[in-house]
């Protein structure tokens, strides 16, 4: 059994599991970090953890999460997918929140894009993204007013895939 765990606070993440949960057959259960019910994740063989990333540095929630439960992690194969518009730097991120000893036992990782949905933002969202965007372009010109969304759906596929072959290991 899979759970994919994360949290989101605008869907991107929880979008990302929608869309592994269906490259997986819709064998998933798919659980917000908000509604954590650790009887299921005693019972489940592997643990996906969905982490987003905002201001540059993964939600807190999930990183307290990932420090409290090793014990429970380890025991379970579990693997990291991170959602953020600059998702090729997903290891400096993580590496930024983790050390060795907690890295060792992830069994895989992952960047898989991000997007932002524009009226979901606040206004103190929406200015720093208008620095954000200055400073670094990540939005092009072009992008559609309301959404922008930049998830590479290779990279989910091979990700699933990966999933699909730890839990088929987990469970001989």
């Amino acid at each position: 059994m899979i759970t994919i765990l994360y949290t989101s606070k605008h869907g991107a993440t929880a979008k990302i599991a929608r869309v592994i949960n269906t490259y997986l057959d819709h064998t998933c259960t798919l659980m917000n970090l908000d509604e954590l019910d650790m009887a299921v994740l005693e019972k489940t063989d592997t643990i996906v953890l969905g982490v987003p990333v905002y201001y540059g540095a993964l939600d807190p929630k999930m990183v307290d999460f990932i420090r409290k439960n090793q014990g429970l992690l380890i025991k379970k194969h579990y693997s990291i997918y991170i959602t953020a518009l600059f998702h090729t730097e997903f290891m400096s991120y993580i590496t930024k929140e983790f050390d060795y000893s907690i890295l060792k036992n992830v069994t895989t990782m992952a960047g898989l894009g991000g997007a932002i949905y524009y009226p979901d933002l606040n206004i103190q969202e929406k200015m720093v993204l208008a620095v954000m965007n200055k400073n670094r372009p990540i939005i092009p010109k072009e992008h559609h007013v309301n959404i922008f969304e930049n998830f590479d759906n290779h990279e989910i596929e091979l990700f699933s895939q990966k999933i699909k072959r730890i839990e088929n290991y987990a469970c001989k």
